[in-house]
């Protein structure tokens, strides 16, 4: 679903990815208002279309929701009337992302050399673990591996043993949402050249690039930067994450002096004003934090932290963060429907919101881009007799 007043309207995006970091950014660029075309395979189509836990109706809950507001046409690309299919579609499209292993695009005939010379205005953005080339290149993995080669798995837990994170960090950070800034980065400087890009875009190294504040630390002294000893991990005390006395958590942020001074106001400790850093008092004062955050619920202290100007939260469970009244006060949560549960967070003051659709069915939109594209009812008739498309 397009409109005209949205800020990427007539951006027409070819999306050959599936599973999680290229879907999350063409959610993000069909969010914003291009009209993204997902491409699938005839059987099956994304395998997030099968994947657990599923609604009522049937859905994959997580296909549902980072494949809302896109169409779908259902192609396979090993027949080579597949793969022309795309280099047809490609000539009228803006972008094109994939996320196959190095190489295999061009194999297929559809890479960025092939589309590009159909198409020079093309943006054309490959996603894979390490990179198109490299020693690493042809090596498989997931987020957890882009993570850990990264040095970030290793800073999650505590001394003991890394921990591996809940949210996809790279998939998502150092792929989805740095493809999308690549993109859009690439269309800002078409519009002056009249050319297109390609981009390589290795999720290990936009996880590295997310270390730029843990790099500074090694950096400027020379040692590591120890999970729990940094002021932003819990290195001093009022900056870290308190039990209360109903079994929840509440976090503080109290980084800068004002706000540790804010704190011992709160709780009326005025001789530990000029302490926090004071690294033989962490323990002692830690501590008697600890024992006042006991006390009361977390509710009750989010409350009275709210009126004192204290950097404070509640630690949400993923319940708790989908019915918060602050998040829906501003418009973020949506309807049951989990392609609109949690909608864009994109706020432009003079640019309608943009309604979310359903993810499409497998190769919904198949005819209809198909004849736009030029093909006559016979051929696409023939097209879906072989399987070539659905």
């Amino acid at each position: 679903m397009t409109s005209t007043d949205t800020p990427l309207a007539g951006i027409r995006v070819l999306d050959l990815t599936r599973i999680l970091p290229g879907p999350f950014a063409t959610m993000v660029l069909a969010d914003l208002g291009a009209e993204v075309l997902k491409v699938e395979h005839p059987r099956g189509g994304d395998p997030e279309r099968a994947s657990a836990p599923r609604a009522e109706s049937g859905e994959a809950y997580r296909f549902g929701m980072i494949n809302r507001n896109k169409r779908s046409i259902a192609v396979d690309l090993k027949a080579e009337e597949g793969r022309d299919l795309i280099r047809r579609l490609a000539a009228d499209y803006d972008v094109v992302l994939e996320g196959f292993r190095p190489g295999l695009v061009d194999d297929l005939g559809i890479g960025p050399s092939d589309l590009r010379a159909v198409n020079p205005g093309l943006v054309y953005v490959s996603i894979s673990g390490y990179g198109q080339d490299g020693p690493y290149a042809d090596l498989p993995g997931h987020d957890i591996n882009y993570q850990a080669l990264a040095g970030i798995l290793r800073y999650f837990g505590g001394r003991d043993a890394p921990r591996i994170p809940w949210l996809p960090i790279a998939d998502i950070g150092g792929g989805a949402l740095l493809a999308v800034s690549g993109i859009l980065a690439a269309l800002v400087r078409r519009s002056v050249s009249g050319t297109g890009d390609y981009l390589d875009l290795s999720m290990a190294e936009g996880a590295l690039y997310w270390q730029q504040t843990r790099a500074q630390w090694f950096l400027a002294t020379g040692s590591d930067p120890v999970p729990d000893g940094l002021p932003v991990t819990g290195g001093i005390p009022g900056y870290g994450v308190y039990p209360t006395a109903d079994g929840e958590w509440l976090s503080l942020g109290c980084l800068e002096p004002v706000f540790w001074e804010r704190l011992c106001t709160v709780l009326e400790l005025p001789e530990d004003v000029g302490r926090q850093h004071d690294p033989d008092a962490f323990a002692e004062l830690d501590g008697r934090l600890r024992d006042i955050i006991a006390i009361r619920g977390v509710d009750e202290w989010f409350e009275i932290f709210r009126a004192g100007g204290v950097p404070a939260a509640p630690c949400h469970s993923i319940e708790a963060a989908l019915d918060d009244s602050h998040f829906r006060a501003r418009g973020l949560l949506g309807g049951p429907a989990a392609h609109d549960r949690i909608r864009s967070p994109f706020k432009f003051a003079d640019t309608p919101e943009l309604p979310t659709a359903p993810a499409p069915s497998l190769g919904a939109h198949t005819r209809e881009v198909m004849s736009a594209a030029g093909f006559g009812e016979a051929e696409i008739q023939r097209l879906l007799e072989s399987g070539v498309v659905r």
